[in-house]
């Protein structure tokens, strides 16, 4: 069924004048003609509907041509309902796949898949490192502000190796919520990519446990020597992947 938005935040804004005029009657006659009256008044509960419009981004290189896995690929194309990626997430896939990568920023509007920028490079590394190395380690550590997000990454990451037949291949979360037994299976076993927060990977570094068994075989691509690149991080900004109007 499809909503129509002004439709919606009228309905809305009716039913809480509603409840505010019944909730809240006045014995005063003067106080209750005046809460009517300003209950009555355009742009006392919201503001008018706010419309903004943005100019399309701009196209990429198709997804099967960016080095991804067949299955990866597969993946994205019917995610986006598209067989090509934006310009920014294909700019930045090769750059991150690339024999020299470094780092890269990307800063685009709400819903232009700037996780998949990132994402994707790390899943493809994932897969190549599962098929060079038969053991468990840590390949990737994604650190999140808030948990929140890495609830949605986990979901994300688990979705998309279900549906590319990459099972093998372990995102899995360690932070407060994370129950003892799981933390026990972590050591033991390590996923390919971590998720946390940055106060959860402070006692991660220092707590002995969990410093020699969860980075015991970690194969991050960075080491000491290249921990600071050289160069500032190639910045990709809205006017370079927007179309013009």
């Amino acid at each position: 069924m499809t909503l129509h938005p002004i439709t919606v935040v009228d309905q809305v804004l009716d039913e809480y004048r509603s409840y505010l005029s019944t909730e809240f009657r006045a014995r005063d006659a003067r106080l209750r003609d005046a809460l009517e009256s300003a209950l009555a008044e355009r742009g006392f509960l919201a503001q008018e509907p706010f419309f903004q419009a943005h100019r399309p981004f701009k196209p990429g290189r198709r997804w099967r041509d960016l080095g991804l896995d067949a299955g990866l690929s597969r993946v994205m194309e019917e995610r986006t309902h598209s067989e090509t990626a934006f310009l920014h997430q294909s700019e930045s896939i090769a750059q991150l796949l690339s024999p020299g990568a470094t780092p890269i920023a990307v800063t685009t509007g709400t819903g232009s898949g700037k996780t998949e920028c990132f994402l994707l490079p790390v899943l493809q590394n994932a897969i190549e490192d599962a098929a060079r190395f038969k053991r468990p380690g840590l390949m990737a550590l994604l650190v999140y502000p808030m948990n929140a997000l890495a609830n949605d990454q986990e979901e994300r990451i688990r979705g998309i190796l279900e549906r590319s037949r990459h099972t093998y291949i372990r995102g899995a979360r360690y932070d407060r919520s994370t129950k003892e037994e799981e933390r026990a299976r972590l050591r033991r076993d390590p996923p390919h990519v971590l998720l946390t927060n940055y106060m959860m990977l402070e006692y991660l570094l220092v707590r002995p446990a969990d410093r020699t068994a969860l980075f015991a075989n970690h194969r991050y691509r960075c080491r000491e020597a290249d921990a600071r690149p050289p160069h500032p991080p190639r910045l990709l900004r809205p006017r370079d992947v927007l179309l013009r109007p």
